[in-house]
């Protein structure tokens, strides 16, 4: 007699149950949910204190598991809001990070303008070969050691240049090389042109002509 299927699938072997990531116990708000409400590191120092429990943490850091999430009553969160002292504290601590973060992109765009006026110092002189029409590798392949030496001599002109900053002046010395390429090469794909699109490249914003100013340059997105 056959007996009767089963489809319980924990009777499986080789299927480990699935872990549900840890939530807070009723009544319980971890440091992330004081974060969204707009307590800061100093505040939670000042106003709280000793946090009221702990939960295990349901990320991890390689193999290692990170410490416990610190948790605070909730209706002690709720009675230190209302209190005049912590909102006046707390709106500070909104102003200080409002101007820290206009700080922060004032100097992230002058860092850009550096970086923009830095890799114009770069002139690619270009000497047409008999290539066929299309060989966008051929063409450029020759200038290509001279645009690394450039893209070290201005990486240490400009100093203290970060991985990101380092992507960015080469991706601008790039396109400095695209566009006396297709000045020379009247089938090489200029930068924001349709071909150079089609090729799989990330595209650049469209200049119109391959005649482009330096100010053109600013608001292009780099690989």
């Amino acid at each position: 007699m056959t007996p009767p299927r089963s489809d319980r699938k924990a009777d499986l072997p080789g299927k480990p149950e699935k872990k549900t990531a840890p939530v807070n116990p009723p009544g319980f708000l971890a440091t992330q949910d004081l974060k969204e409400r707009g307590w800061t590191p100093a505040l939670i120092t000042r106003f709280l204190g000793e946090h009221d429990g702990t939960r295990p943490n349901g990320l991890k850091m390689g193999r290692r598991r990170l410490p416990p999430v610190k948790l605070y009553a909730e209706a002690r969160v709720l009675d230190v809001e209302r209190q005049d002292s912590f909102l006046a504290a707390q709106a500070r601590a909104a102003d200080a990070r409002d101007r820290a973060a206009r700080a922060r992109e004032t100097r992230e765009q002058r860092r850009a303008l550096l970086l923009e006026a830095a890799a114009g110092s770069y002139h690619p002189v270009i000497h047409p070969e008999p290539l066929r029409r299309g060989a966008v590798r051929k063409a450029r392949e020759p200038y290509l050691p001279a645009l690394n030496a450039a893209l070290d001599r201005v990486a240490q002109e400009v100093g203290r240049v970060t991985d990101r900053e380092r992507s960015q002046l080469q991706g601008l010395l790039r396109g400095r090389l695209d566009l006396a390429l297709a000045s020379a090469y009247d089938w090489y794909p200029a930068p924001g042109s349709e071909s150079e699109q089609g090729s799989g490249r990330a595209a650049h914003p469209a200049t119109g002509t391959a005649n482009a100013k330096a100010s053109d340059w600013r608001d292009w997105e780099w690989d």
